[in-house]
């Protein structure tokens, strides 16, 4: 059933479900309090979001290739380094102070690290990283030897 509290706005859909909620006195505060900028663990909520950091990782005839999402940070302070086949992808922020006034924050450039096994399907001394438009690829070339098709076994 369609409401007055599920309209669109601009090219974004409204989805209003609190309703009145928000109106009153009572919700009002409790926004405030629970989901306002002055919140404490809105703050650590905020920075724990931004420094995880999402991958998609593809495969293609010769190589794997790891995605990661990291805009707006400085391409010479990540680290992509292989160990152990365990590929791990590292970013240090170095925290710059400005004199700047800061009015209202949503990003936070912070230190993060991500971690892969690798199997020997891998050649973990070949690979390559490349940090364009914000994301930072990593390409991992397939040994072939380990990467053989698929063998059939005809039943007799």
């Amino acid at each position: 059933m369609y409401t007055q509290h599920h309209t669109t706005q601009g090219p974004f859909a409204k989805h209003d479900h609190c309703g009145s909620f928000e109106k009153g006195s009572f919700g009002r505060k409790f926004k405030e309090h629970f989901m306002g900028n002055n919140h404490p663990l809105k703050e650590i909520f905020d920075r724990k979001i931004n420094s995880y950091k999402p991958v998609n990782i593809t495969e293609n005839e010769d190589n794997f290739t790891v995605q990661l999402y990291a805009a707006g940070l400085q391409k010479n302070l990540f680290k992509v380094a292989v160990k152990d086949q365990i590929l791990t992808l590292s970013y240090t922020d170095t925290a710059e102070n400005t004199d700047a006034k800061l009015i209202y924050q949503e990003f936070y450039p912070e230190s993060f690290e991500r971690r892969f096994q690798l199997t020997d399907k891998v050649f973990d001394d070949q690979v390559s990283a490349l940090y364009e438009n914000g994301v930072l690829t990593v390409v991992l070339p397939k040994n072939p030897e380990k990467n053989k098709p698929e063998h059939q076994v005809d039943i007799n």
